[in-house]
């Protein structure tokens, strides 16, 4: 029987989408990856200030 390779071996219909997917640029707006986080943060930070200030 032989040995499989250590690395993980990916199914080809699984990563299809994901690999043409990441490699496609759209001519957007780029945003950090860590903006939606503070942004949200920083929202529940004035509503809660909101709320208390009224």
């Amino acid at each position: 029987m032989p040995r499989r390779k250590k690395g993980q071996n990916y199914m080809p219909m699984s990563t299809a989408g994901l690999l043409s997917f990441s490699q496609e640029y759209s001519g957007g707006l780029r945003v950090p990856k860590w903006f939606p986080v503070v942004f949200s943060a920083a929202c529940v930070a004035a509503i809660i200030a909101l709320n208390i200030l009224w």
